[in-house]
C-alpha cells in the first residue's frame, strides 16, 4: 500500500508540477548536498508530495530521479513550498531529531528562507583552479587556493565541497513584495531602500559587513531599514 501511494505521489510531481526531465548526463558535481535529501513538496491546490531532492548550483532548481532520469521542478506557480528533511540521532535523548529547510520558488528560482523575514538565499557556485606543480618526486596538482588567493571569499564561505573543486557560494536576497535584489548588488539595493548607494558601500566598508555571511547581512539589511527614507 506504501508503495503504491509513492508511485501516486510522483505522478503527481511529475504531472502536477510540470517537471522536466534534465540532461541525461547531468553534471553531479553541481549539487548542494552529497546525496539527495527526504523533502515535502507543497502544492498550491493542497496536495503533498514525498520525494528525494537535490539543488542543482548551475541551474538554481530542485532536481529529482524518476524512471532513472534526473527532472528539475519546473512550473513554479503551482509550488507553494518546499522541506527538505534532515534527520540526526541525539544520543543523550536518544531520539531522532528531524530539522527542516525550507524553499521557495519566486518567479523562474528556488530560494531558501532564512530566520530573517525578508532574506532568502540563492545557491551559486565557483570552480576552484588547479595548478599542476613539480617536485623531486614528479609532477602532482594542487588547488590553487593553496598558492594563491584568486577568488576571493569562495573559498572561505563554502559549505559544502565535493571532490570535482566545486564550491558553493550563497546569495544572499531581499525581497519586498514582487522585488527580490541580490544584497551584493549594491545599485539595485540602493534603489530598492531610496538610498545613496556611496553611503551603502561607505557602511559595508566601515563596518566590515561580509555579504555571504547571514548574521552580517541580517545587520545590514537592519541597517538599511532604519535609514531608508520610505519610512
Amino acid at each position: 500500500m506504501k508503495k503504491f501511494i509513492f508511485i501516486i505521489c510522483l505522478f503527481l510531481l511529475g504531472f502536477g508540477s510540470k517537471a522536466q526531465s534534465v540532461y541525461d548526463n547531468v553534471n553531479l558535481r553541481m549539487m548542494l548536498y552529497p546525496k539527495f535529501q527526504l523533502s515535502e513538496v507543497y502544492l498550491k491546490n493542497g496536495t503533498v508530495v514525498e520525494v528525494g531532492l537535490n539543488y542543482n548550483l548551475e541551474k538554481h532548481q530542485l532536481i529529482f530521479i524518476e524512471d532513472k532520469q534526473y527532472k528539475e521542478l519546473s512550473g513554479l506557480e503551482t509550488i507553494d513550498s518546499v522541506l527538505l528533511l534532515g534527520k540526526s540521532f541525539d544520543s543523550e535523548t536518544n531520539k531522532e531529531i528531524i530539522s527542516t529547510i525550507k524553499f521557495v520558488p519566486f518567479n523562474d528560482k528556488i530560494y531558501q528562507c532564512t530566520s530573517y523575514e525578508g532574506i532568502y538565499i540563492l545557491y551559486d557556485y565557483s570552480v576552484t583552479p588547479t595548478d599542476f606543480t613539480v617536485d623531486h618526486n614528479g609532477g602532482h596538482k594542487v588547488e590553487t587556493s593553496q598558492t594563491s588567493n584568486t577568488i576571493t571569499g569562495a573559498n572561505t564561505i563554502r559549505v559544502y565541497k565535493n571532490n570535482n573543486n566545486v564550491n558553493m557560494i550563497p546569495l544572499y536576497c531581499y525581497k519586498e513584495k514582487s522585488t527580490i535584489v541580490e544584497i551584493r548588488q549594491t545599485k539595485r539595493i540602493a534603489n530598492l531602500f531610496k538610498l545613496d548607494k556611496n553611503l551603502i558601500a561607505g557602511y559595508i566598508g566601515q563596518t566590515h559587513v561580509n555579504v555571504y555571511q547571514e548574521t552580517d547581512v541580517i545587520r545590514l539589511v537592519d541597517w538599511l531599514k532604519k535609514n531608508s527614507v520610505k519610512k
